[in-house]
């Protein structure tokens, strides 16, 4: 019979060790290089919450296999990593960590790596340094075998993030430093130049969420931009970014940093409508900028999606710049940058997040 883990007690816990190494650091751990690792390498992030988890589970239960994620797990130590991670670990690291360990999706083992039943070498990983988090994972977790040791790991996690969060805090307090600087036209170039790194799509998503924030200021309007390749991850999502009017689906927003295709505009025109949505707008990023016009198969949406009542638009993420910029040249920079620091951080953009840091650290 699987093990149900103490959430209460997971919860004071966390708390407990938030308290103490807010006064004094833990600065080494029986698992430190693995931790290191983990917590700082590329790509890994459902394994930084894999391991997050399973310390913390054992440091509650030392009965529980560290190795085990999920309770069906042939051993007798399973547990439901999933649902410790969700209710406990997402939770304290939102509310006390200021989202350090990323805050874009509140289940974080819902990700491929979290769905096997335990850690093991087999599992697929991607490679680099996903698959070495999971080698090392795999080999020296189980060395951790009391709750002594274990709460020492989890307090010298907790130390990390406190001091990401600390070196976070302050980044942001520069950039809103430098932001009271700028004016319209830095805004536009800074923008512009974030547009150029890509990020995955993430900077496209960022940009637009900016840009309607210049469009629907109004208390009746509510911008909702999703973390990219995480399609559905809210229940009441029906486009890459949501715009909600006094609380009802009023434009989602279909955003591509490569070519659409005839299926894209399919699906997302679908799921727009049958969510209830007015209107839907395609933006196609920098890597997807039509050459002369777009494909017949936005005329063939558009056409359709009329009979039931919801406009269909496209256009591309420098046209929809220069039309709002043009418009709104007395905007508040400040607030504009404070909107980007915040999406980046929403979506779990971290790259795009070092990036703004960065850059405005160099412009000061």
């Amino acid at each position: 019979m699987a093990i149900d883990i103490d959430k209460s007690a997971a919860t004071k816990l966390l708390n407990t060790s938030y308290v103490e190494c807010s006064k004094e650091p833990v600065t080494d751990c029986p698992i430190q290089e693995t931790i290191d690792f983990v917590m700082h390498g590329r790509n890994c992030l459902t394994y930084r919450y894999i391991l997050y988890t399973a310390l913390l589970a054992k440091a509650v239960d030392p009965t529980i296999d560290i190795l085990s994620l999920q309770a069906k797990d042939k051993s007798e130590g399973a547990y439901d990593a999933r649902s410790l991670a969700k209710d406990v670990v997402f939770q304290f690291q939102k509310t006390m960590l200021g989202n350090t360990l990323d805050g874009a999706n509140s289940d974080p083992l819902v990700n491929k790596p979290g769905r096997f039943e335990r850690l093991s070498k087999d599992n697929p990983a991607a490679g680099g340094d996903p698959k070495k988090a999971l080698e090392l994972l795999c080999e020296n977790l189980p060395s951790v075998q009391t709750d002594a040791q274990a709460r020492r790991c989890v307090s010298y996690i907790v130390s990390l993030l406190l001091k990401e969060k600390e070196t976070r805090d302050s980044q942001k307090s520069a950039v809103a430093e430098a932001a009271k600087d700028m004016g319209a036209f830095n805004v536009q170039r800074f923008m512009s130049n974030l547009l150029d790194q890509g990020f995955g799509g993430s900077a496209l998503v960022i940009v637009a969420t900016a840009i309607y924030h210049l469009l629907y200021d109004g208390d009746e309007y509510n911008i909702v931009p999703h973390p990219v390749n995480q399609s559905g991850s809210s229940k009441r999502q029906f486009s890459d970014l949501d715009l909600f009017r006094d609380g009802d689906p009023f434009m989602g927003t279909e955003l591509k940093d490569k070519p659409f295709t005839a299926s894209d505009v399919e699906h997302a025109a679908e799921t727009a409508s049958e969510a209830g949505a007015s209107s839907l707008l395609f933006i196609a990023g920098r890597q997807s900028t039509f050459a002369s016009q777009p494909p017949t198969y936005f005329v063939q949406a558009r056409e359709k999606y009329a009979g039931k009542g919801m406009y269909v638009g496209v256009t591309s993420i420098d046209s929809l710049m220069d039309t709002v910029f043009a418009s709104h040249m007395d905007m508040n920079p400040s607030h504009l940058m404070k909107v980007i620091t915040e999406t980046a951080e929403s979506i779990g953009a971290l790259e795009a997040q070092m990036w703004i840091y960065s850059h405005m650290a160099e412009n000061q």
